[in-house]
């Protein structure tokens, strides 16, 4: 299964007009600026860079030939349940626009079965938040490959999380972790209200909508401050406020709030988004860092997020600070292996090593790319 995941990949990066990644390992800066600028599809030439990006990752990190998953840098067989659940996005983000139906339901199908193997209980992750990211992954791979195996897993997840983890201390929203209630997180709340949403899409049941609707109304009116823009990391179990901020938290934010907007109408939605997403793009120079370790996904969820504020009319700081990232990090990949390190910026040294999360981060970012272009 896996050598035919690998061999899909190869044809994927034909048919998008590079007959492998050896085409673009020799373009400069400024080449890659004129070719944005000539080529009418730039979608399509950033998928292409995206693809490029998922296939060196496939060929360094892979753990064997008949597996899907990737190790996560950490010594182990075992990846881990967060970042195999990113590398599950990334897929998607390769196999949902170009390729044909059915390859695309066996490269899913390999990668849950290898995943569901090494997490045969995925309600058992004590991190409510990445359970709920799990759940957002297994409805797009759904509404990818028309599976209802995949939705079932995510309502099935979101449900038991609502059920069980909701409740009125604070005056309501979603505890961080099942195992422990110290705290009720601006990320399992944002990653509940994407979940939500994608469920209301793919069943159209308005209880969807309305659980969605009320999670972000009680973390908004604790998390986030519509003055500055700022997402805080969340509350402890005695109402003390954590003022920590990550871009990925902006990232989800701006996704929950993109997802309501389009459900409802509403424009505070979208406004809401836009003052998150003013934030981000304020917080750093044009080019972001990714990060080192795990915190190296980070950059790249948000930009995936972002890039669906990008797209709307109005909105095209938001597409051009995603390709100004897109841009120095594809000049900034290691030539020899096609990864990126921690820095968008610069290249990594020749016998560095790369940790795998920062170079998923880079092709997250790559695809981001491609859909703020769309």
């Amino acid at each position: 299964m896996m050598l035919r995941l690998l061999s899909v990949f190869f044809v994927l990066a034909v048919l998008a007009g590079c007959k492998s990644s050896e085409c673009t390992k020799e373009e400069t800066p400024s080449d890659i600026v004129e070719q944005v600028k000539g080529v009418e599809d730039r979608e399509l030439y950033w998928y292409q860079r995206g693809v490029d990006a998922t296939r060196a990752i496939w060929d360094k990190y892979r753990l064997s030939d008949d597996v899907a998953l990737l190790a996560d840098g950490k010594g182990g067989d075992a990846p881990s349940f967060g970042f195999s659940t990113q590398v599950f996005s990334l897929l998607l983000d390769n196999v949902s626009t170009f390729w044909r139906k059915d390859l695309a339901a066996e490269a899913v199908a390999a990668y849950f079965g290898d995943f569901s193997s090494v997490y045969p209980d995925r309600s058992a992750n004590g991190r409510n938040d990445e359970v709920l990211k799990w759940a957002i992954v297994c409805v797009r791979a759904s509404r990818t490959t028309g599976d209802q195996r995949y939705l079932d897993e995510a309502r099935n997840l979101y449900d038991s999380l609502w059920l069980n983890q909701v409740d009125n201390a604070l005056g309501g929203g979603m505890w961080h972790r099942s195992d422990e209630k110290t705290s009720k997180s601006a990320s399992a709340n944002f990653c509940a209200v994407v979940a939500a949403l994608g469920l209301y899409h793919a069943t159209q049941d308005v209880k969807y909508l309305l659980q969605g609707r009320k999670l972000y109304k009680w973390t908004v009116e604790r998390m986030f401050d519509p003055a500055t823009g700022a997402v805080c990391e969340g509350l402890s179990a005695d109402g003390i406020r954590s003022d920590a901020e990550s871009a990925e938290n902006i990232g989800f934010f701006v996704g929950a709030s993109m997802r309501l907007y389009r459900a409802t109408g509403s424009t505070i939605y979208l406004v809401n988004a836009k003052k998150a997403a003013d934030r981000l793009i304020g917080s750093s120079s044009s080019v972001r860092c990714a990060g080192s370790s795990a915190e190296g996904l980070s950059n790249g969820v948000a930009m995936r997020y972002l890039s669906e504020l990008a797209r709307r009319p109005g909105c095209e700081k938001y597409r051009d600070y995603i390709l100004a990232n897109a841009r120095s990090a594809w000049t900034s990949r290691r030539l020899s292996d096609g990864l990126n390190g921690p820095d968008w910026t610069k290249p990594p040294l020749g016998g560095e090593t790369i940790d795998p999360h920062n170079a998923v981060s880079a092709a997250i970012l790559y695809m981001s790319a491609s859909r703020a272009c769309r």
